[in-house]
């Protein structure tokens, strides 16, 4: 049986109500916490999730002492691989995920969204709303981002099992749905407890919009550059101060503007000064580098290296420690050699009546560290569009369009 059809599965689920009350809830993670999950408040969703997923007859619903939640829908045939799906709790900590306000736009006229404060969602910069006229749009209010990233996809996973259990006639393999903390400061996967979790194979519903597909992220580092000059009191500094922040702003001026984030695009990689810290003794900079290839991701590092050489060479007194750190790989080296997951995923989007666009992720997600691990896990549209900002929104249909991914995906396995 195909699935295709989104205002179905909007008839038949809770998954609009489901939305928006998960994007009501604060989860934003915080990349200065050691805790793992990194933020307390993303416990709160994942307390709910569990019960709603024991309502739903998932009797081993769980969350361990990480954050993780986990359960198993049973199969009714024999035999066959256990399927997994996969979301992430947390909303990035790049903008507030605090008192989102939901919007309902109904019967998208195709023109400009306006929300407050000046925010608003041109059609010329986000060609996708042309596909969404008759839509219902969901955006928050312009002063928060919200929250599609990834609680859409957490609600379409529901909204797969609710279709399933009121549907138990369609044939299905185990399913196993598991939702992670921290996915969005890089550490989703970092104590997933894959072993237990007993997937053979999983998705993330985690991409942007109708029909998208990601086989391929990005290969990341984090590279740190601390300073440390020479502190005294400036009324008395001649040729005695050495100014960390003054020797910063010179390294970070020195970054090629040719391989920023805004300069580049497609399959270039990037080098991206994320934050800054500190004061005239002693900063830090978090600099995030990123390419598809790895050789390519080692000399953005080695350029890194360079120029704080160069900076050091200014000021022999000035201390520069660089220090490289692994994100996360790209995706594709683990699932290269797994066609067939690939021409199932395609297909179930196609039986949806996309067209399926299978794109490189400039970013990452779970499944990069998961397929490392073991679990090949490549990504589904979750419909969202201009995550992490307050521009962000979703078709209802597009949310729905997910959902028929989803059962067209088990009915493969089955």
């Amino acid at each position: 049986m195909a699935f295709g059809d989104p205002n179905h599965i909007l008839k038949e689920t809770a998954l609009i109500s489901r939305f928006l009350e998960y994007v009501r809830m604060d989860t934003q993670s915080s990349e200065s916490s050691e805790t793992c999950p990194s933020t307390q408040k993303q416990l709160v969703l994942a307390k709910k999730l569990v019960g709603e997923l024991r309502e739903l007859g998932l009797s081993d619903a769980n969350l361990d002492e990480n954050g993780y939640v986990t359960g198993t829908l049973p199969g009714n045939r024999r035999g066959g691989q256990t399927i997994g799906f996969l979301a992430h709790l947390d909303t990035s900590p790049a903008c507030s995920g605090e008192g989102v306000k939901p919007l309902i736009h109904e019967s998208y006229d195709g023109k400009a969204i306006s929300l407050i404060e000046g925010v608003v969602i041109r059609p010329e910069e986000n060609p996708q709303l042309a596909s969404c006229v008759g839509d219902t749009i969901i955006t928050a209010d312009g002063t928060t981002l919200l929250g599609a990233d990834d609680k859409a996809g957490i609600a379409e996973i529901l909204a797969a099992v609710e279709y399933l259990v009121k549907h138990p006639e369609l044939p299905r393999p185990t399913i196993k749905v598991g939702f992670t903390p921290d996915e969005e400061i890089g550490k989703g996967a970092a104590k997933f407890p894959i072993e237990t979790f007993g997937a053979d194979v999983a998705f993330t519903l985690d991409g942007g919009f109708d029909g998208e597909i990601n086989l391929e992220t990005f290969n990341a580092d984090s590279a740190f550059v601390t300073m440390t000059g020479v502190s005294t009191h400036p009324g008395t500094a001649k040729n005695k101060l050495v100014n960390a922040l003054r020797y910063m702003a010179i390294f970070l001026e020195k970054l090629p503007k040719e391989q920023a984030p805004e300069t580049t695009e497609g399959r270039e990689g990037f080098i991206h000064p994320y934050d800054l810290s500190g004061d005239a003794s002693r900063c830090k900079a978090h600099l995030i580098l990123r390419d598809f290839e790895k050789d390519k991701l080692e000399a953005l590092g080695q350029k890194i290296r360079d120029i704080a050489d160069a900076v050091a060479q200014l000021e022999p007194r000035l201390k520069i420690d660089v220090e490289i750190r692994h994100s996360y790989p790209n995706m594709h080296e683990f699932l290269m050699d797994k066609p067939e997951i690939a021409q199932r995923l395609n297909e179930a989007v196609r039986l949806c009546g996309l067209t399926p666009r299978v794109e490189p992720i400039r970013g990452g997600t779970d499944g990069a560290n998961l397929s490392r691990m073991g679990l090949p896990c490549p990504n589904i549209f979750a419909g969202g569009v201009n995550f992490h900002g307050p521009t962000e929104w979703i078709s209802t249909r597009s949310m729905g369009l997910a959902v028929c991914t989803i059962l067209n995906l088990i009915d493969a396995y089955a």
